[in-house]
């Protein structure tokens, strides 16, 4: 019997959210990303590629169940954004208690939850959701206690990846991953899009094959390697 009120506590819980989630919708309290965030987010690279780029085509570049990794590159593409950490009523009944924790940004008063790629008022979104425990930082906070990982693979300067650049050899590998998932995939928007930006940073597979080699060689001959087994 216990099972089965469970069940219908369940039914009448997502019913309600749903109530909401549609009431809010025709209301203009939740919205689609537009382009302009997208454009907000264009100036920031991770890990070799722009942040809009991930967020966009987030379900090709992220596993699903990486919230945390995607509100991280959201925050660091934004100013102003606040990081925020917290349990999701949803998640805890569709999923069961310890499995509520969700990651999603605040800016102003708009929540951005890029796991439902949807743009809330702050209010809304706690009302339907029922956000507890919530813990939150500003970006001045969470660079002092990162700085290191900054440094190492966050950019503002897309001439960083253009020949002759800082983190030029980074590209490598990556983005032979990712052109053939583009490939594998068949989306051609996000084919087109990838393209243009590596059209802009003057991607050539052979020459940062032969940059790599050269940084190799750099290597060994500075540390001067030698067989020192005896």
């Amino acid at each position: 019997m216990s099972k089965k009120i469970d069940q219908f506590k369940k039914k009448l819980y997502l019913k309600r959210l749903e109530i909401l989630f549609n009431k809010a919708v025709n209301e203009g309290k939740i919205t689609e990303f537009d382009q302009e965030i997208y454009d907000l987010m264009d100036g920031t690279v991770i890990a070799c590629l722009p942040v809009s780029l991930y967020i966009k085509y987030s379900k090709y570049l992220f596993p699903e169940g990486t919230c945390y990794d995607r509100s991280l590159y959201m925050f660091l593409a934004l100013d102003n954004a606040v990081l925020v950490r917290g349990n999701n009523k949803d998640l805890e009944v569709r999923f069961g208690k310890g499995h509520g924790g969700h990651g999603w940004i605040e800016v102003g008063n708009y929540v951005y939850d890029p796991s439902l790629m949807l743009k809330f008022d702050k209010d809304t979104y706690y009302k339907i959701y029922g956000c507890s425990d919530v813990k939150k930082i500003d970006k001045a906070t969470y660079v002092r206690e990162h700085q290191e990982f900054i440094d190492d693979n966050v950019s503002t300067d897309y001439g960083d990846f253009k020949p002759g650049g800082a983190k030029r050899l980074q590209l490598g590998v990556l983005i032979m991953q990712v052109k053939a998932l583009s490939t594998f995939i068949g989306d051609d928007n996000f084919t087109r899009e990838l393209n243009e930006y590596l059209s802009f940073i003057e991607y050539d597979e052979k020459q940062i094959h032969e940059e790599r080699e050269k940084a190799l060689r750099k290597m060994f001959e500075k540390h001067d390697f030698r067989d020192i087994s005896g």
